[in-house]
């Protein structure tokens, strides 16, 4: 279910050298009932947030459905400033009007637009939002058309290789089928708590889809090296009035009303996103801002990294080799790595965080660390290199599902022979009885006795007579 694939279950996002340009189709709910769910509608800020942060190699299509699904625009390469526009003026022609909910119609667009990217060596995903569930004004129907996305859609989506990233805004959205539909084609699901929390979720699907490099933020500081040619931060507010300012190395304080043609400040009332061409070298720091916030980068020195799976163990372990790359040339030896440390971030599904410092480096420089999951579902993880005057980061996930445990060997108890099977011998009475037996034999005894005594007497008596009548002859 994900592009490296245990039979255990465990799931991780391939090597981040290997990505290829996205094709995204970002399919909206308009819905009447989104006026209730999104009524500042800032889930058009936040798909903005999303298109402004992809590559000028990546294509884009955004989507209306209620009763039906139409493109507002079709799959657009972002190469230009006129490209890029269109995308992002497309997203204020959602509306909230629609009267129904037709999730089957919205997928199946979006299959349409992107069955053939991945024969065309692109990344195909759609980022499917509503707040319902599956309604076409008919209650049977709809329960139809439900089941053809799991028995129809579904297996399409597999076939083409096209991830779903599903947002529901509330909790009465069908969250099973969404999270279904997400989890089977390797994407995410999640549930938007608040509109004001939807930047935050676009802001994880591009770096899902296309792990970006980053730089880690400590307090919402930040540190830029000379290696860097732009930088994109999303600031979040802490409330609708806040407004952000950036400090510079230099110390000065700029926010949006700052003019610069290196400079390109979005203003929202739920974040800011700040892009600068060439940025100062030095410690920045964003203010007066919520926490949570990014900072990406495009930078001529990259952190990559490769996860690996060894199955040698009953629960498998993941390996994740990192390194850093300067004009696609490993950067190994050279003085970047000098003073570095490298620590590898866990989230787990319940939500702890923990660290471990990656201390391992092979001969080619690259730094080793393995790590285990022992729980169900989606963990989030970092790999963060620091020094006093450079600093990266890498965003991935991956899914696990633990195998079931072993059944314990349990040796068999040895079982003892049976005892030869003996005719039972039933219990006497030994009182009078055994008396009377033993008088019987006293008898016989004397009998015998008697009988022999009288042979003898009779044997006697007739040699005696033989021997008088023998002598009275003579």
């Amino acid at each position: 279910m994900a592009i490296l694939s245990l039979a255990s279950g465990l799931n991780a996002h391939a090597s981040n050298d290997e990505q290829r340009p996205l094709d995204s189709a970002v399919i909206m709910d308009s819905s009447g009932s989104m006026k209730q769910t999104d009524p500042r509608q800032l889930r058009k800020p936040a798909a903005k947030l999303f298109i402004s942060l992809l590559s000028a190699e990546d294509r884009a299509s955004i989507v209306s459905f209620s009763s039906q699904a139409w493109p507002i625009t079709f799959l657009t390469q972002l190469d230009t400033e006129s490209s890029i526009n269109k995308a992002l003026q497309a997203t204020d022609r959602v509306s909230h009007k629609g009267v129904y909910t037709n999730i089957h119609a919205a997928l199946a667009k979006g299959i349409e637009l992107l069955k053939e990217s991945d024969l065309k060596n692109r990344d195909p995903i759609i980022i499917l939002m509503s707040d319902g569930q599956m309604d076409v004004g008919d209650a049977a129907k709809s329960a139809e058309l439900r089941q053809q996305i799991l028995d129809n859609l579904l297996p399409q989506l597999v076939e083409h290789n096209i991830k779903v990233y599903s947002i529901a805004f509330t909790e009465e959205s069908d969250q099973e089928l969404m999270q279904i539909i997400a989890e089977s084609t390797d994407g995410r699901y999640a549930l938007a708590a608040s509109d004001e929390v939807l930047h935050k979720v676009f802001s994880k699907i591009f770096e899902q889809a296309k792990q970006p490099d980053m730089l880690p933020l400590h307090e919402n500081a930040f540190v830029v090296d000379n290696s860097i040619k732009e930088i994109t931060i999303i600031a979040n507010k802490e409330s609708e009035k806040s407004q952000i300012y950036l400090q510079t190395p230099s110390g000065d304080k700029i926010n949006s009303t700052f003019k610069s043609e290196t400079l390109k400040w979005f203003v929202s009332s739920s974040f800011d996103m700040i892009t600068i061409q060439n940025p100062q070298a030095g410690d920045w720091k964003i203010l007066y801002s919520d926490d949570d916030n990014k900072a990406y980068i495009v930078t001529d020195v990259k952190l990559r990294t490769r996860f690996e799976f060894n199955q040698d163990s009953y629960y498998p372990e993941l390996i994740i080799s990192s390194w850093f790359m300067q004009n696609e040339e490993t950067e190994a030896g050279q003085a970047l790595l000098e003073n570095i440390s490298l620590e590898l971030e866990i989230e787990h599904p319940d939500g702890r965080v923990e660290s471990f410092p990656i201390q391992e480096q092979n001969a080619a420089g690259q730094f080793i660390i393995r790590y285990k999951p022992e729980m169900d579902g989606f963990y989030g993880a970092a790999i963060i290199a620091q020094s006093k005057t450079f600093q990266r980061q890498q965003i991935f996930s991956f899914s696990n599902t633990m195998p079931a445990a072993p059944e314990p060997v349990v040796e068999p108890e040895p079982v003892a022979e049976p005892a030869p099977e003996t005719e039972a011998v039933p219990e006497t009475d030994t009182s009078d009885d055994e008396q009377n037996e033993n008088e019987e034999d006293d008898l016989a005894k004397t009998l015998i006795y008697f009988g022999i005594a009288n042979l003898i007497i009779l044997f006697l008596g007739l040699n005696g007579f033989l021997i008088f009548k023998y002598m009275k002859n003579k």
